[in-house]
């Protein structure tokens, strides 16, 4: 598997996906300061501060995996460029499954310097400017940890259903249209929930969900070419 992805890294041109991932951490950070800064009357506190970071990383990195579904695989069907793929003398299945995993992979690692970057300004906005209730405190700084590294598990997994949903009709307009609607049902359920978080109930749920689809897309959906 580690040869697979090393080969599919050779063939993917990632400069231009690595830059789009920088422009949108940058845009992320231009819209938190915007919202400190703009939030005059309003009670801004460490914790609701951390919920508009995690809805803007729904909009921007879920669709950004959907793009990299939809570029370095469902256009492959498309264009049928796959069936060169599956000349190779390895397992089809693993082919698909290595493109995945460097999506993926790559999603994770920009939703991580995006949280990074993101939780410095924040510490670095208010400790110059005193903008939000409170102080920057070790257990801010674990709760901040804490959130995001479910939100992070929660939007790999939504990005991995975009592929479930393309794969079906071998879709890039299926691809994307799906990543908006997962974004949406993310919402609905955290404005459902008490504390305006995923629950560790949710979180399993949708590993849960995220494994059934899976094995559901690559036991009836990899081989097949319309």
């Amino acid at each position: 598997m580690e040869r697979l992805m090393k080969l599919e890294l050779k063939k993917i041109h990632f400069r231009k996906y690595i830059l789009l991932s920088a422009l949108m951490i940058a845009l992320s950070m231009y819209f938190v300061l915007a919202e400190l800064l703009g939030s005059s009357g309003i009670i801004r506190t460490f914790d609701n501060t951390f919920r508009s970071v995690e809805m803007i990383f729904a909009f921007e990195f879920i669709i950004l995996f959907a793009v990299l579904n939809s570029s370095l695989v469902i256009s492959e069907y498309n264009n049928r460029t796959i069936l060169l793929m599956f000349t190779y003398p390895v397992d089809k299945k693993k082919v698909i499954l290595s493109k995945l995993m460097i999506v993926t992979f790559f999603t994770a690692v920009s939703m991580i310097v995006g949280y990074v970057s993101c939780g410095l300004l924040v510490a670095g906005v208010d400790r110059r400017f005193d903008l939000l209730e409170g102080e920057f405190t070790g257990a801010v700084f674990g709760d901040w940890i804490l959130q995001a590294s479910v939100t992070i598990i929660v939007f790999c997994c939504l990005g991995l259903w975009t592929f479930a949903a393309g794969m079906v009709k071998k879709s890039v307009a299926v691809t994307i249209v799906s990543s908006i609607l997962f974004i949406f049902l993310r919402q609905l359920v955290i404005t459902a929930s008490e504390n305006q978080r995923e629950s560790i109930w949710v979180v399993l749920a949708t590993v849960g969900i995220t494994a059934a689809a899976m094995w559901y897309t690559f036991s009836k959906k990899i081989m097949e070419l319309d």
